[in-house]
């Protein structure tokens, strides 16, 4: 290859100086357009992957120095070694010989790179440390506008004070004021030195961003992955920073305070000053936001897929006829709804009755968690009903609100006390803000049925429709991200979550429970007929204990745990 990029390195061989146009990923080599072109067309080389080699020059020096062939052997990285977090060729395996139980397919490791969980807690990562950054660098620049106010505020009680006395102390006021402002100035170069380190901290982050961005375009699988791990550990290492300034009270607010000598009777005598200038510190109210243990999330290998299983822990009947509805309530207890039976049930953490709650105005359809132990319940569509949102106080087992709707919700979820329905007729998403009951249709373009089921994770939705036999997903601004069917997923309804972004479907109709990958490119039942399920119309996961619990139509209820 040549070491110089911008002349084809096929060619070079030939001693020929074409320049390049372009850089194919898996054989780390610049082509020119003849040379590309016989590249495509090769049977060896047809499924390479190649870049304009502008954009290959725009990557970062690290990310291009993350090779596809091993330096040693010259060999193309076959496998990762997760004990050395190492990718390695066949010949290397010989020097991993103790790390058998350790290796697997480098496919395994670098599939999805680019829209894995990693990369996307890498970029909340990288976005929370800015966000932490300019926060406290406002925050220190409110400090100096505060110690500014308060020594205006302090010279003027000084003069004030000053009126009431003779001239004699024009020299003590001169010194009090030189005294104050001395503090300001200690005090104001304590925080500019805080600004400045915040400065720089900015300066060496603000081009995490644009990184991500590129190589998320334009980098390989195998450098995107290695490149996460090392962004990870710059931004660990940022994040350390901004910590250890926090923990060193860097941050803590500077006041400067002043107590008039109110003890002064023979001021020509004996009074020296006015008063004493007081130098305080406050601990800051701001917070580091989001400063989660992300980094081990980002440097460890995801759980496969394909080794996702559930284990039955528990079942029992709900007392319920007509289960439309469940959730696993954060002190365990279950809640379900029975859509024409009118009620709200509460079962246990062990599935034995705790108590009931009739709701008179509306059927029962879905449920979900506002805060704490209140829930709101959708309604569906019966015409003699009332067309509503009701919301419950699970402690006094009291209706607390009832909200009109403008359409008929179906499924039902609260995101930061807002919630968001499966609307129809009209159709479409629909939010109501729980507190102020403002109402809103965000999309009718997002194809919306009658038993749909919707639910959120990390700035995503995902919503069933039983008649078209599909599964969305879609942001904020209902863009379709992906949808899914399959032959197996028929009628599918409830839908839920769990922390890996993988989506579990309950199907009424083909009596399952189907496991989708969080892209929406892989599915697999992991739940049955076998299992005792017949009509499955609601699910819900439990993030925090990793159980998912699946209720039939008919009330027959089963928890899972997730392995």
């Amino acid at each position: 290859m040549a070491s110089n990029i911008s002349i084809c390195g096929i060619c070079d061989l030939r001693h020929l100086s074409n320049p390049s146009t372009n850089w194919c990923q898996d054989c780390d080599e610049a082509l020119c357009s003849e040379c590309k072109e016989h590249h495509t067309l090769l049977k060896a080389t047809r499924g390479h992957t190649t870049i304009p080699i502008n954009d290959y020059e725009n990557l970062p020096a690290f990310i291009t120095d993350f090779k596809q062939y091993c330096d040693i052997h010259n060999e193309k990285y076959q496998n990762y070694c997760q004990k050395h977090e190492c990718p390695i060729c066949c010949k290397c395996i010989q020097d991993h010989s103790k790390c058998t139980e350790n290796i697997v397919h480098i496919e395994t490791v670098i599939k999805h790179s680019k829209t894995s969980q990693n990369f996307e807690d890498l970029n909340q990562s990288v976005s929370d440390l800015q966000t932490n950054i300019t926060q406290m660098q406002k925050a220190r620049e409110d400090n100096l506008t505060q110690l500014a106010d308060q020594c205006k505020s302090a010279i003027k009680k000084i003069r004030e004070f000053r009126i009431k006395v003779n001239h004699h102390l024009d020299a003590v006021e001169k010194g009090l004021i030189t005294k104050l402002q001395d503090a300001e100035n200690k005090c104001s170069q304590q925080i500019k030195d805080v600004i400045k380190s915040l400065i720089e901290l900015e300066s060496e982050t603000s081009n995490f961003d644009n990184i991500l961005q590129g190589i998320k375009q334009h980098a390989s699988e195998l450098q995107v992955y290695l490149a996460t791990r090392e962004i990870g550990k710059q931004v660990s290492d940022k994040e350390k920073r901004l910590t250890s300034m926090m923990e060193n009270k860097r941050f803590d607010n500077l006041t400067v305070g002043l107590e008039i000598d109110t003890k002064l009777k023979n001021i020509l005598s004996d009074v020296k000053e006015f008063g004493t200038v007081s130098l305080e510190t406050d601990p800051t109210n701001e917070k580091l936001i989001n400063m989660k243990s992300r980094q081990a999330q980002i440097t460890a290998v995801v759980k496969s897929f394909d080794d996702i299983k559930l284990k039955q822990v528990n079942t029992f009947y709900s007392g319920s006829k007509q289960v439309t509805g469940c959730i696993i309530l954060p002190d365990g207890r279950m809640a379900f709804t029975e859509y024409g039976y009118k009620r709200l049930s509460i079962r246990k953490a062990d599935g034995s009755p705790d108590f009931e709650i009739p709701l008179k105005e509306s059927v029962a359809f879905d449920l979900t968690l506002v805060k704490d132990a209140t829930v709101a319940v959708s309604a569906g569509y019966y015409s003699c009903d009332r067309i509503c949102i009701q919301i419950i106080n699970l402690n006094s087992r009291e209706i607390t609100k009832i909200i009109d709707t403008t359409t008929r919700a179906y499924g039902v979820v609260c995101v930061d006390e807002k919630l968001v329905l499966c609307g129809y007729r009209p159709n479409g998403i629909y939010t109501i803000d729980v507190n102020t009951e403002q109402q809103s249709g965000i999309s009718s373009t997002i194809n919306v049925g009658t038993w749909s089921y919707i639910t959120y994770f990390k700035n995503k939705f995902f919503m069933t429709n039983g008649i078209n036999h599909t599964v969305t997903s879609f942001d904020h601004k209902c863009n379709v991200i992906w949808s899914f069917n399959d032959v197996n997923m028929k009628t599918p309804q409830g839908i839920a979550v769990d922390n890996s972004g993988n989506v579990f479907v309950a199907s009424a109709r083909s009596n399952n429970v189907t496991m989708i990958s969080p892209d929406g490119s892989r599915a697999k039942q992991i739940v049955d007929q076998k299992n005792g399920l017949n009509k499955p119309c609601s699910l819900h996961y439990d993030r925090s204990n990793n159980q998912l619990l699946v209720a039939n139509l008919k009330g027959t209820v089963y928890l899972f745990n997730s392995e």
